[in-house]
């Protein structure tokens, strides 16, 4: 609790511990008001057996109000309470901005510490997993905070009830206090079952995002196949385990209840037996301790409850730290903003680069060395797990070598000056990425300052005028993942807004081989537009495309095994497969 805390700022907190201790102090300044209000409301002095309780009985005349009414008493009362009520209203607002404020500090940590970790950290994790910690987990941690300030708020209320207690009776107060220690401990037993399901039900909020997402992303499969009633027997199992899991978590919470609440009424009855027969106090006194243990016995419930929830949501914290620090251990050097892209005018080289995936025994690439001339176009062909991806990441500056080096225009990059690099790289993939959004937002993902001339100059070069055509032109929205645009339109929509950013290189992995022939056919005809302009990477098996290329790279088990016109290497490529 004391680390989900300190992701609010120090003074933010301190403001609201304040508040609490502020509002305790008027909850137990009203119930000791009772004492003279009672005698007030007997037409004088009631009876006191205990020092305070005598001088608060003697309060009006100190305060110069007359002992006959109790109307002056009425309003100093009132008062009091009115402030209590100002001061709560102060302390719960004041209590739900820290909240929201560290939910937003604990979502924003998660993403920025998930962008700045390395590719090959990224590459091996569970999307799913991360989706379930910002939306779920964070939520949960949220709330866990509430119901941690919600007992913070109690518990405070609660000593300061105490005090006032003990200042009417420290004998009874003490009993009390003993007493009610047992209680909780004796509940307070069932901490290590609360933490458990607690990590649980985050484990199963984990499998219901995963199962979640693998089902919506497949529901196309599932309706040409007719498995809808799989996907939805698969999906309840899961589902059923986070309910059962939430189940035992209440029915935990409710048991105890049931438990403190039954004991409290029985501790009740027995302080008033020994108020009366033991101390023999006066009546006053006696009422005001019943009113203050009345409310105390709720407040310790209450305690008992906020407690169970916070453990509960406290499981999901552990694994937002968890993720934090293996994502910021995974962490890449900072980069500046205005650093400026780095520049190609003649070469790009690998010297006998090495990598080696975790959970592999083959490296992905081994010993390889090559050279990409500027401003031409180079294909990489290869078997499948040949490397052929893996080449395109370490060209791109997103996956560091294990060994080797990675040179533009001679010069060795470094780690910060590989994320440097990246800035002057586009890439298009075989599944183009399209935001659910216009056609206009998604473009300027690459360059948020481009101009209309620019829009215009990159859906040209990318062949994709087919979007003036569009119902509402640039601001079409082309839907979630483009999907009421042809594969080809998307292909084309993701072209021009790799071209948006003016790259020195071009990767294209896979970006025809789902097209049909007519729409392959205007990617390669804008590829083909942009020879001679910038140097630009194929991954690719299509035959028109390997002819175009300048030089043409095999790849087999990681190692380039030729490099030359496909005329030459063709061979080699047929013999390697």
């Amino acid at each position: 609790m004391a680390r989900l805390l300190d992701w609010a700022p120090r003074r933010q907190r301190l403001g609201l511990f304040a508040l609490m201790v502020l509002a305790g102090a008027t909850e137990g300044i009203g119930m000791l008001l009772l004492v003279p209000l009672l005698g007030a409301l007997q037409g004088g002095e009631a009876a006191a057996t205990g020092r305070v309780a005598g001088q608060l009985v003697r309060l009006p005349i100190a305060l110069g109000l007359p002992t006959t009414s109790p109307i002056p008493l009425l309003l100093l009362f009132c008062t009091v309470v009115l402030a209590r009520n100002a001061i709560q209203l102060g302390r719960e607002r004041a209590a739900a901005q820290l909240q929201q404020d560290v939910g937003e500090r604990l979502r924003m940590a998660s993403f920025t510490a998930l962008l700045g970790a390395q590719w090959r950290w990224l590459v091996g994790q569970r999307t799913a997993d991360h989706a379930s910690l910002m939306l779920s987990d964070v939520s949960r941690a949220e709330v866990g905070l509430g119901h941690g300030l919600s007992l913070l708020a109690a518990g405070t209320t609660a000593l300061l009830y105490l005090l006032a207690a003990i200042a009417l009776s420290w004998q009874l107060a003490l009993i009390a206090l003993l007493s009610g220690s047992v209680l909780l401990l004796l509940i307070g037993r069932r901490r290590h079952g609360t933490v458990a399901l607690g990590r649980q039900l985050t484990q199963a909020n984990q499998r219901l995002h995963a199962g979640l997402h693998d089902r919506l992303s497949g529901l196309r499969l599932a309706k040409i196949l007719g498995a809808e009633a799989r996907y939805l027997t698969a999906f309840g199992r899961t589902a059923r385990t986070m309910h059962e899991q939430q189940l035992r978590f209440a029915h935990g919470l409710s048991s105890s209840k049931a438990l403190l609440q039954s004991a409290g009424a029985v501790l009740l009855a027995c302080y008033v037996y020994l108020g009366l027969q033991v101390l023999h106090m006066a009546m006053a006194e006696l009422l005001v301790l019943v009113a203050i243990f009345a409310r105390l016995l709720p407040l310790l419930s209450n305690i008992q409850q906020q407690r169970q929830y916070c453990l509960h949501a406290m499981a999901a914290f552990a694994e937002i730290e968890r993720r934090l620090q293996e994502s910021r251990t995974w962490a890449e050097p900072p980069l500046a903003d205005a650093t400026p892209p780095i520049q190609l005018t003649t070469s790009i080289a690998l010297a006998t680069v090495q990598v080696q995936y975790a959970g592999r025994d083959t490296p992905a690439l081994q010993d390889l060395s090559l050279r990409l001339p500027a401003r031409t176009t180079t294909a990489v062909v290869g078997a499948s797990g040949a490397g052929k991806s893996t080449l395109a990441d370490v060209l791109s500056g997103l996956l560091s070598p294990d060994q080797g080096t990675l040179e533009i225009d001679g010069v060795v990059l470094d780690a910060a000056a590989r994320r440097a690099w990246r800035r002057s790289v586009a890439y298009v993939s075989q599944d183009a990425f399209l935001l659910n959004d216009s056609v206009r937002n998604n473009l300027l993902i690459a360059c948020p300052d481009a101009g209309e001339q620019a829009l215009h100059a990159a859906l040209e070069q990318a062949a994709a005028q087919f979007v003036h055509a569009l119902p509402q032109g640039w601001d079409t929205p082309v839907g979630e993942g483009g999907m009421p645009l042809s594969g080809g339109e998307r292909q084309r929509l993701a072209l021009a807004r790799a071209l948006l950013q003016r790259p020195a290189l071009l990767i294209l992995d896979e970006a025809t081989s789902a097209l049909d022939h007519d729409n392959e056919a205007s990617i390669r005809s804008a590829i083909q537009r942009l020879h001679g302009d910038l140097t630009v990477l194929l991954i690719g098996h299509r035959l028109a495309l390997l002819e175009q290329a300048d030089s043409v790279l095999v790849l087999d088990q990681g190692r380039l095994v030729a490099q030359g016109p496909w005329q030459a290497v063709a061979p080699v490529w047929i013999g390697a497969r």
